[in-house]
C-alpha cells in the first residue's frame, strides 16, 4: 500500500514532538473539567430537591458534545491554516515541487495529517462521552451518527484551512482567513436566515412571514448539521436547538426535510472538494506564478 510521502514524513516528525500530546491533554482536559462540573451540579441539585431528573443526564451529553464541537471548530483551522503557507515561508515548497511529489500529494498529505490528529482527538474523548451511558438515554448508534458529523465537519473546516493556506503567502494571514471562512459558514448563514425572517415579518401583510430559501444556506453550515443530529437524539428543546429555530420548518419541505442530514453531508463534502481543488490549483507552480 502506497502511503502519501508528505503524510509519512510529517507524521514521523510529529511523533517526536510534544505538540500532539499537549493538544490531546488540553482538549480532553477541558472536556473532563466541563463534564465533571456538570455532573457535580446535577448531584448537588439532587441533594437539594431529593428528585432525580433523568432529562438532566441527557443534558450532560448535549453539553459535552457541544463543547467538543466548538473546540473542533477552533482547533482544526489552527492545524491546517499554516500547512502550505508555512512551507512557503520556510522556502521548502519549491524544493518539494521539484521532486516527484505533486501539488495534489502535498495538499492531501497535509489534509490527512490534520484529520488524523482530529480523529485521534475525537476517539480519545470517547471515555468522557461514555459518562452518559451510566444513566442511559443514548445508544451506540447515536454516538456513531455524532462521529460522522464530527468527521464531516473536520473535513470541511480542514479543507477551508488548506485553501486559505495555499492562497495566502503568510501563515498569519492564512490563519485569520481560515477563521473568517469558518465564521462565514457558521455565523454568516445563520445571520442571513435571521435577517430574512425579520425582513419577511416586517413586510408581511398576510401573517405568513416564514421564508424558506435561506434554509438552503444552512446545508453548508456544520453547526446546523450538528444541531440536526443532536435534536434527533435528545429532542429539539435541548442544547443548540435555540440557535437554529429555522430548522423546525424543514419537515414541511418534502424530500429535503426527510433527508436533510444526508443532503447536508453531501453538500458539505462537495464544498470540501471545491476547497481542496482550489488549494491544489493554488499550490501548482504555474498557478502560483
Amino acid at each position: 500500500m502506497k502511503i502519501n510521502p508528505i503524510y509519512r514524513q510529517e507524521s514521523r516528525a510529529g511523533a517526536r514532538s510534544f505538540k500532539l500530546p499537549l493538544i490531546i491533554l488540553g482538549f480532553n482536559g477541558v472536556l473532563a473539567v466541563v463534564a465533571l462540573l456538570y455532573m457535580y451540579s446535577m448531584i448537588m441539585q439532587v441533594r437539594l430537591t431529593a428528585e432525580i431528573q433523568y432529562s438532566s443526564f441527557l443534558g450532560l451529553y448535549v453539553f459535552v458534545t457541544t463543547v467538543e464541537f466548538i473546540l473542533l471548530l477552533f482547533i482544526i483551522p489552527g492545524l491546517t491554516a499554516g500547512s502550505i503557507s508555512g512551507e512557503r515561508e520556510r522556502q521548502t515548497l519549491d524544493l518539494m515541487l521539484t521532486t516527484r511529489v505533486r501539488a495534489v500529494d502535498i495538499v492531501f498529505g497535509k489534509l490527512v495529517l490534520g484529520l488524523s490528529t482530529v480523529f485521534l482527538l475525537i476517539v480519545s474523548s470517547f471515555p468522557i462521552l461514555s459518562l452518559v451511558f451510566i444513566y442511559g438515554g443514548v445508544t451506540m448508534a447515536d454516538v456513531g451518527r455524532l462521529l460522522i458529523c464530527y468527521v464531516v465537519t473536520a473535513v470541511l473546516v480542514g479543507s477551508a484551512g488548506l485553501f486559505c493556506s495555499a492562497a495566502m503567502r503568510r501563515s498569519t494571514m492564512a490563519t485569520v482567513a481560515a477563521y473568517l471562512t469558518v465564521a462565514l459558514l457558521v455565523a454568516g448563514t445563520l445571520v442571513v436566515n435571521y435577517l430574512a425572517d425579520g425582513f419577511a415579518e416586517m413586510t408581511s401583510v398576510s401573517g405568513n412571514s416564514a421564508v424558506s430559501w435561506p434554509l438552503y444556506l444552512l446545508l453548508c453550515n456544520p453547526a446546523a448539521l450538528f444541531q440536526s443530529v443532536l435534536s434527533g437524539q435528545v429532542g429539539s428543546e435541548s442544547g443548540m436547538a435555540v440557535l437554529f429555530p429555522q430548522l423546525e420548518r424543514i419537515a414541511d419541505m418534502g424530500a429535503l426535510g426527510r433527508y436533510w442530514q444526508l443532503i447536508s453531508v453531501i453538500v458539505q463534502l462537495l464544498l470540501s472538494a471545491a476547497f481542496l481543488w482550489g488549494a491544489v490549483r493554488r499550490t501548482e507552480p504555474a498557478r502560483r506564478k
